[in-house]
């Protein structure tokens, strides 16, 4: 949080408004008093003075933020004004504790150093950064303006100043106070031609201290010398106008709050469009020719070749500043002409450029619209006319695209435009619904961008309704072929279903114990088939069934079917989360449910007890199916090349059906290894 100051810019200004005007009426009030005027006079500046010393010098502390040479410039200032402050207390010391005439005397000493060290902080605060044509041209016009003043002061102050009837020293210290304000008014001319860079407003207001105290002295050393000067008169308001004018450019420079020129914007655009200080040279030779008429017609003035040859000097700098100019002109008309040039080239191939991008924007093939701020549609080309139903005449600048878009997709479309400046949140591609003239809906692929270095959008639309209805006839089609493959997966499910059924039927009607066993695995056999269906009729994916839910349904039937108990065999199932497509699970699960139910038949006679384990899970690109049980393991002379049991010859076909090869360890326990990969489907004919 920034801390408020204390006093603010516009109190201040009202505070040293009030203390100009205070000054002034006591002066009037005090006119007939000369007493209480002088010592008014004399001591009021003391406390201006000091208030405007401690405020330089807080100004140069502050200053430390815009550089070394900025601070030194405030610091020369608020020195200078010191040794001013000093002279005002010795001129109040002699004038009114010994009633002594204080001019000239030691109090002269200090105002005159106050003169270089001003204009060192002067000149320290501008910089005169030039090529060398431009500092040719303000040095001559810097000539002819002081040469001007210069001429002035010449002949009514320096001449008066030399033929008056003061002493010597006295004479030394009227003419030092005029080269005094001559620095001032030097150094003042070249802050006018200087560059500044960022808060300029500080300069202002020394620069407008400084004309003042320039314009006070001159009067000041005129009064002096007519013996009309009278201290605490109205003559000093100029110098304490003079110091309070320093003060707030002390204050301005200090202070964190700044004046706020928009409002002035219009006066400073003028200012730079009236280019003020290029006549200041023209105005200053008018001046000093008209006192050259004056000094022709004044029977006083004896050296009347000095002011001819004076003027004639600036005459003939003017001259050198038009042949300057004319150069300079010259030069810029060459460049104007190469730039005229450069800019038809530009211009032509600016049209070429249109031409170009017209052609394309209007024959792109979609239909492409324009979109400003305010969400007026500025321009479209003929596809979006022909998407819209209007023409361009009725759209751009008249309609929004909110006008094309149907209700449910307002907020939404609303939504991606006011975030249009932030393409991480809304998307480049999107589809919508619009509307046409005629109410008719369609669907539309939308592109949107950002025009560089505008705040304007291109849309890009196409009217993709056929395409949505195609995919939707699809969409459906889809949907019925896969209840069709359904329905058929449980038709098939259902038929083997009641194979099993009939089989389980069929064993009823036999005592002979081999057939019974018979029927049984061939019923198994069929159950695992007809499950396999019902997983498939049951998944979302027609094509691949998940491999942990059916091995446990199928491990479950297998025990039913045999009538063990859990308490007697414990199944084991470590499967991985593997889906296998139809080609591959059906063989795979028949060779599941033969090892098991060969495991679950012969492994554990008379009620011995164990456990059954079947693993499957994924080694590479292959897959791994373990059947493994602690039963009482295979017979020594067992060769599963050289088999005569169906089951197990059936097991082995269906390894070489999937490509897959087993291995057998046929020490305890009894494992079964099968390697395979998926089958891929391969097309019937």
């Amino acid at each position: 949080m920034v801390n408020k100051p204390l006093i603010s810019i516009k109190s201040i200004f009202v505070i040293a408004l009030i203390f100009v005007i205070s000054f002034i009426i006591i002066t009037l009030l005090l006119r007939n008093d000369s007493t209480l005027r002088m010592f008014f006079g004399d001591l009021s500046p003391i406390v201006i003075d000091l208030v405007v010393v401690l405020t330089l010098f807080y100004a140069a502390i502050r200053s430390k933020y815009y550089g070394r040479r900025v601070q030194m410039a405030w610091m020369f200032i608020a020195l200078a004004f010191s040794f001013y402050t000093i002279g005002d207390i010795l001129w109040a010391i002699l004038e009114l504790g010994f009633n002594q005439n204080s001019f000239p005397s030691i109090a002269d000493g200090f105002y005159l150093i106050f003169y270089p060290f001003f204009a060192i902080g002067i000149y320290y605060l501008s910089k005169f950064s030039f090529s060398k044509g431009e500092m040719l041209k303000i040095f001559i016009d810097i000539g002819i303006i002081f040469l001007a003043v210069g001429l002035i002061f010449w002949t009514f102050l320096i001449m008066p100043t030399l033929s008056s009837q003061q002493n010597s020293f006295a004479n030394i210290v009227s003419l030092s106070y005029i080269i005094g304000d001559f620095l001032l008014f030097f150094v003042l001319l070249r802050w006018i031609y200087s560059k500044f860079d960022g808060y300029f407003v500080p300069i202002l207001f020394l620069s407008m201290g400084i004309l003042f105290m320039i314009i006070n002295d001159s009067v000041y050393v005129y009064q002096t010398l007519q013996g009309t000067y009278i201290s605490g008169g109205l003559l000093d308001t100029g110098w304490i106008i003079s110091f309070i004018m320093v003060g707030l450019a002390a204050f301005l420079q200090a202070s964190e709050e700044k004046i706020d020129l928009k409002r002035f914007s219009q006066i400073i655009i003028w200012i730079q469009k009236s280019n003020l200080i290029s006549y200041l040279p023209f105005i200053w030779v008018l001046i000093a020719f008209t006192l050259l008429v004056w000094a022709n017609d004044n029977p006083f003035v004896s050296n009347y070749q000095f002011y001819e040859l004076v003027v004639g000097f600036i005459v003939f700098l003017v001259i050198i500043r038009q042949f300057i100019t004319l150069n300079e002109n010259k030069n810029l008309l060459t460049i104007a002409e190469k730039e005229v040039e450069s800019r038809k080239i530009a211009e032509n191939e600016a049209r070429e450029s249109e031409i170009y991008y017209r052609a394309i924007f209007e024959n792109t093939g979609t239909a492409i619209i324009m979109i400003d701020q305010d969400m007026t549609i500025s321009r479209v080309n003929s596809e979006a006319e022909i998407l819209t139903g209007f023409s361009k005449e009725e759209i751009e600048g008249k309609k929004k695209w909110t006008d094309f878009v149907v209700g449910e997709e307002l907020n939404r479309l609303k939504g991606y435009f006011n975030k249009r400046y932030d393409p991480n949140k809304r998307p480049r591609e999107y589809e919508t619904k619009g509307q046409d003239e005629e109410g008719n809906i369609k669907d539309l692929l939308v592109t949107v961008v950002t025009i560089p270095g505008t705040q304007k959008q291109l849309a890009s639309l196409i009217d993709i309704t056929k395409r949505k209805n195609a995919e939707n006839l699809i969409k459906s089609s889809l949907n019925e072929k896969n209840i069709l493959l359904q329905e058929i997966h449980h038709r098939v499910k259902n038929n083997m279903q009641i194979i099993s059924s009939l089989l389980n039927l069929q064993t009823k009607y036999t005592n002979d114990e081999e057939t019974v066993n018979i029927l049984k695995e061939s019923q198994n056999r069929v159950r695992s088939m007809a499950m396999i269906h019902e997983k498939l009729y049951q998944s979302k994916d027609l094509s691949h069934i998940n491999f942990i839910d059916y091995i446990q349904s199928l491990v479950s039937k297998l025990f039913y079917s045999y009538n063990i108990k859990e308490a007697q065999i414990t199944p084991v199932i470590e499967i991985e989360n593997v889906n296998l497509n139809i080609e591959t699970a059906v063989p795979c699960g028949l060779i599941i449910s033969e090892l098991i139910s060969n495991s679950l038949k012969y492994a554990f006679p008379n009620e011995m007890k164990g456990e059954i384990c079947i693993s499957l899970k994924s080694v590479g690109d292959k897959y791994e199916l373990i059947i493994r049980d602690n039963g009482i393991g295979l017979p020594a002379d067992f060769d599963f090349n050289k088999l005569e049991s169906l089951g197990l010859l059936l097991v082995n076909n269906l390894i070489e059906q999937i490509d897959g090869k087993i291995t057998i360890n046929k020490s305890h326990p009894t494992q079964f290894k099968i390697t395979f990969q998926e089958l891929k489907y391969k097309e019937r004919i």
